[in-house]
């Protein structure tokens, strides 16, 4: 049977989002046992049919109820339905079969990806049973956006100044964007709090070509 998936959280910072990079976490995950392969007993153990379900691997219960009598099935607990009991258990791991360890890994984030999407590490998860596959790694991203920006999907926002004499007479200002620093043009007769477009200078889409745009606000500006 596959193992479970597991979850984590990642956060990197609005430029690893732009650009797209490889970033190293650790995590600490439950893992198949060296010492008994993952098989909770020594070698050597003793084994015998579990004498709770018989070897059947399943118990029955019987309830009474006003609608008569129930018969529930259930997985053995003792055997936890192999059936079969050993005389020793693991000291490792207690007769689990699994040890929780610290692992250290590297995904690959896309350039664009936007916070709480989730990124898929196939067979990173834990430990299948009974020599079934491991279960996938699943992480969700959170983007630092910082201070200076505020994100809308592709879409950047930022504040800039602008001074009384470059918003009465007009100027060309350079605005700070992700990647670099651009000159914007300041019409005459600006008003403070209005909005320029600066296309393709926001985000790179996720799934698709090109970048959002940079909505850049003029403060300050009273003519």
């Amino acid at each position: 049977r596959q193992g479970s998936d597991l979850r984590t959280t990642l956060t990197v910072d609005l430029e690893e989002a732009f650009e797209g990079t490889e970033k190293q976490f650790t995590i600490t995950r439950p893992e198949r046992c060296d010492t008994c392969g993952g098989e909770g007993h020594p070698p050597n153990a003793d084994v015998r049919t579990c004498p709770q379900c018989n070897g059947q691997g399943q118990v029955r219960q019987v309830q009474q109820t006003p609608l008569g009598r129930v018969q529930q099935t259930s997985t053995c607990p003792r055997c936890e339905g192999a059936g079969e009991v050993y005389s020793e258990e693991c000291s490792d791991c207690g007769g689990d079969g699994v040890v929780r360890e610290e692992a250290t890994l590297t995904v690959e984030v896309p350039a664009g990806i936007q916070s709480g999407q989730t990124l898929r590490m196939e067979r990173e998860g834990a430990p299948g049973e009974n020599g079934g596959p491991n279960g996938d790694l699943l992480i969700e991203v959170d983007v630092d956006v910082g201070e200076r920006f505020d994100r809308d999907g592709d879409d950047l926002h930022v504040n800039e100044a602008v001074s009384f004499p470059q918003a009465v007479f007009g100027d060309t200002i350079d605005v700070e964007t992700v990647d670099g620093t651009v000159e914007m043009d300041v019409p005459a007769g600006t008003q403070s709090g209005e909005t320029f477009r600066l296309r393709g200078k926001g985000m790179p889409r996720l799934r698709g070509s090109g970048h959002g745009d940079l909505y850049v606000e003029g403060r300050g500006a009273t003519p």
